[in-house]
């Protein structure tokens, strides 16, 4: 920490350069006088790895989790690993590929628990569901300072409304100090990657709506179009499910095949790719949108693509997406508040500005929610891993995020976090 200048090191770069009232490190100097008697404006600011933009302010409280609460505890027999809230997914990555193990973590290695919480999309999550899914236990304090301590085979009637709320909108419920996965063997990946035309990502996105569970596409349109078609070969019928795939995508030459010991050594997106993203001159927002197959809409939407792309404002800017589907569809929706089970695709938006610029801010705002209206005919609904409340947006996604459960998540938000001391709905 940089206690010098009062900074908080995080990725994201709005929050990193905010500076913080104060930094708190334990739950138990959190829930004090001072603090009680804030303003219900000064919220507060929950580090578990990243933070939210929304966590950009300054004088606001931060409580850093990364120091108390990084433990790492494997059951082995159980297939069962314990983590702290402020273990970051490259953490819990390099402890369980040690142990031959794996988890379905996102894109990037660089989130916190927060990830997880919030719903948690990986290319494995068509086989083995999404991050939420595989949450055994849990343990925190709700906004109320109130301890919590809940696991899915013991659950009574009164905990199971609260259990399902913390899957999917936990920061706005509780601070989490500790979480229980479910943890899976490590198999061999296969990674067909490589830059692609705009009548190529058509095809391919058709091809891929109709992939076995094994098999996700993951895409990014920044400057040029690049996809990773990601394989895991757990037995024979994978390895020749992949193979037959394989023969058709055969026909685009730019695509080239790769081969990896176990999914911790990907590396998604590489700095050839020349993004940007942890650009330090820069800020950003991303908003994150869900719908289920294009289908014959796939040339409409590329199409639609183009224009999005073309307008963007600055080359930091782009449109990336994941693949659901699989296991991710067969849960009911009432498992958890990710509600949104029918989805086959996560696009988000990149919108990124020279930090201090308030009017190239302003430009690119009006971009990305420009994108967003043109994108919601092909994905009506919000994920929402990154909390806009900053944002006249904020209200739109909450809803676009929650739906039919929404009313319910406010009464857990008044019973869980009366004061609102966490982030506000």
């Amino acid at each position: 920490m940089k206690k010098n200048n009062n900074l908080l090191e995080v990725p994201n770069i709005n929050s990193s350069d905010a500076h913080v009232k104060k930094l708190i490190y334990k739950i138990d100097d959190l829930f004090n006088s001072h603090y009680k008697s804030s303003p219900k404006s000064e919220y507060l600011c929950v580090c578990s790895g990243g933070t939210t933009s929304s966590c950009a302010r300054n004088g606001l409280i931060t409580l850093d989790l990364r120091k108390e609460y990084n433990q790492i505890h494997l059951e082995k027999e159980k297939n069962l690993i314990k983590i702290g809230g402020g273990v970051i997914m490259k953490d819990l990555m390099n402890y369980l590929e040690k142990h031959n193990k794996t988890f379905p973590t996102g894109l990037s290695k660089l989130p916190g628990a927060g990830y997880i919480l919030t719903g948690g999309i990986s290319p494995m999550s068509r086989r083995y569901g999404l991050a939420i899914d595989n949450i055994e236990s849990i343990k925190g304090y709700l906004g109320n300072g109130n301890f919590i301590s809940l696991e899915q085979n013991s659950l009574d009637s009164s905990q199971k409304l609260l259990w399902e709320g913390l899957k999917g909108a936990a920061p706005f419920l509780a601070i989490i100090t500790e979480i229980g996965l479910k943890t899976f063997q490590s198999h061999p990946i296969q990674i067909i990657e490589g830059f692609v035309d705009d009548n190529e990502l058509s095809k391919i996105i058709n091809l891929a709506e109709g992939f076995p569970e094994n098999l996700s596409l993951q895409w990014i349109y920044a400057e040029d179009i690049y996809i990773y078609i990601f394989a895991e070969i757990k037995n024979d019928s994978d390895n020749k499910i992949t193979k037959n795939y394989l023969k058709k995508l055969e026909k685009f030459n730019s695509l080239k095949i790769k081969n990896y010991e176990n999914y911790n050594q990907i590396n998604f997106f590489p700095k050839e790719l020349d993004l940007f993203e942890l650009n330090k001159n820069n800020h950003s927002e991303v908003i994150s949108l869900l719908g289920g197959d294009l289908k014959n809409n796939v040339q409409i939407f590329v199409k639609c693509m183009n224009e999005i792309i073309r307008d963007k404002p600055n080359k930091s800017c782009y449109v990336a997406s994941q693949q659901l589907g699989g296991k991710t569809k067969e849960l009911d929706h009432k498992s958890s508040f990710f509600i949104h089970r029918a989805s086959t695709w996560k696009p988000w938006i990149y919108a990124a500005w020279k930090k201090g610029d308030h009017k190239e801010k302003e430009i690119v705002l009006k971009w990305m929610n420009e994108s967003w209206k043109k994108l919601k005919i092909f994905f009506p609904k919000i994920h929402l891993a990154q909390i806009h409340n900053h944002l006249n947006s904020h209200e739109e996604e909450v809803y676009l995020s929650f739906g039919e459960r929404l009313s319910e998540l406010k009464t857990l938000k008044n019973i869980c976090d009366p004061e609102s001391i966490l982030p506000p709905l």
